[in-house]
């Protein structure tokens, strides 16, 4: 395979980590064979950063936003950009696990060529399991290969500077109402050089808090709204167990804001698409590997 190039093109949004970008362009610069192209977005164009990449990986398409647009709004832009019809996406702090990741992500393409992402396995967190290949409700942004055709479909992530609880569960509901289908294999692994911290930063708990109530609004339709109310619920009993009295002010006396802001964008999907999606999300489908994908889901 000497010489030949993966028709995959990877994405990798940054913002900060100087150490931990400079490790995963190298693992990607080291993989054998290579994809096509790396785009990497610098979020609020730091120049650090900038310098780091054109110093050092000048094979690299460099994209940047003048202001902060997140990991999802990053995203946006380089699945517009990309040459390829399949994007593999990484964080700036996640790299392949293995050297042939590219050759193992472009046989799981040709077998299930109508799947709209697989989703990789992530090291240490999840436990490797090179045989299992399964149904999944959604996908982690920081190791997936997504179908550009299928995600341009979509209204795309919101551009939210800190986008957990809403980030990919947002696209992947998306997705599940078009009749997508993500996959996720052990066979695809990617490691995730991030360290679960022992308390998020109070602003980021105040993010969490938001998108928690946001995405049910935006996506889920009437009927299960008040089941969105339970996770909301839940969510602020966690943090009145930690005491976080701070992080629940400060959310709720940011919702309406938030809500007013995003609420025009609601687009939700149907009731049938919302119940199957939470049904998946708490029970994976194991897909049988010597049988067509049409037929293969199974539990």
């Amino acid at each position: 395979m000497s010489g030949m190039r993966i028709p995959i093109s990877v994405a990798v949004p940054a913002c900060r980590r100087f150490e931990q970008l400079r490790v995963t362009l190298t693992r990607l610069r080291d993989c054998v064979p290579p994809p096509t192209e790396v785009l990497v977005h610098l979020d609020g164009n730091d120049a650090k950063l900038r310098a780091l990449v054109e110093g050092e990986f000048p094979n690299v398409r460099l994209l940047h936003s003048s202001g902060l647009i997140g990991p999802g709004g990053a995203r946006n832009r380089m699945m517009r950009e990309a040459h390829c019809s399949w994007v593999a996406h990484f964080d700036d702090d996640s790299f392949p696990a293995d050297a042939d990741f590219f050759a193992r992500a472009w046989r799981l393409i040709s077998r299930y060529p109508e799947t709209a992402v697989f989703a990789a396995t992530i090291l240490p967190t999840e436990p490797p399991d090179p045989q299992g290949l399964w149904l999944q409700a959604h996908y982690v942004g920081c190791g997936h290969l997504m179908n550009r055709d299928w995600f341009l479909r979509t209204r795309g992530y919101l551009p939210l500077p800190v986008a957990y609880n809403l980030e990919e569960v947002d696209v992947s509901i998306q997705l599940h109402d078009l009749g997508g289908r993500c996959l996720q294999s052990g066979d695809l692994r990617v490691f995730h050089d991030h360290p679960v911290p022992l308390r998020e930063t109070e602003d980021t708990q105040v993010a969490m808090m938001i998108n928690t109530v946001l995405f049910p609004l935006l996506r889920y339709p009437l009927p299960l709204l008040p089941q969105a109310c339970g996770s909301i619920l839940r969510r602020l009993f966690r943090l009145a167990l930690s005491r976080e009295w701070r992080v629940i002010l400060r959310s709720l006396w940011a919702l309406p804001a938030a809500i007013c802001h995003y609420l025009p964008l609601r687009s939700s999907v149907r009731t049938t698409t919302a119940w199957s999606w939470l049904l998946l999300r708490r029970v994976p489908l194991r897909v049988a590997p010597t049988v067509a994908f049409s037929l293969s889901f199974g539990a």
